[in-house]
């Protein structure tokens, strides 16, 4: 049976030390926080998915195992956290200009991150490419 191995350096923060990865929906794997963790899966195409809380979740990676030690990584989301961050100085240059209560602009700002962070996933499983010496 090939193994996939999970790599996360992402810091626990107290929370506990796990990840919960669930494969093709039906079976949940135990992930490291900061570590690696070897997954046992089957040959062919596997959906994996991590999650913690609906914060801490990545969205579904469709994978294909085609041979047996494949390598792939959690990292944050860095399109999300891009969108974040280009929100979060719109809201500071609308707060300037308008020189309105800072309440009316960054609720609704707020809303709509926290909303952008459920929907797409805070982290991200990204596959580590092998350098072939060959």
């Amino acid at each position: 049976m090939p193994k996939i191995i999970i790599e996360s350096k992402i810091s626990s923060n107290g929370r506990g030390d796990r990840f919960k990865l669930k494969v093709n929906d039906e079976k949940i794997e135990e992930v490291k926080y900061n570590g690696k963790t070897e997954v046992d899966v089957d040959y062919g195409e596997q959906t994996l998915q991590i999650y913690n809380n609906f914060l801490m979740k990545t969205p579904k990676k469709i994978i294909n195992v085609d041979s047996d030690n494949q390598n792939y990584k959690i990292t944050l989301n860095f399109k999300a956290w891009g969108v974040i961050f280009i929100l979060q100085v719109l809201m500071a240059a609308l707060m300037i200009n308008l020189k309105q209560t800072g309440v009316f602009i960054a609720i609704p700002m707020f809303i709509l991150e926290i909303l952008i962070l459920i929907f797409t996933g805070m982290l991200e499983i990204k596959e580590v490419k092998r350098k072939d010496n060959e």
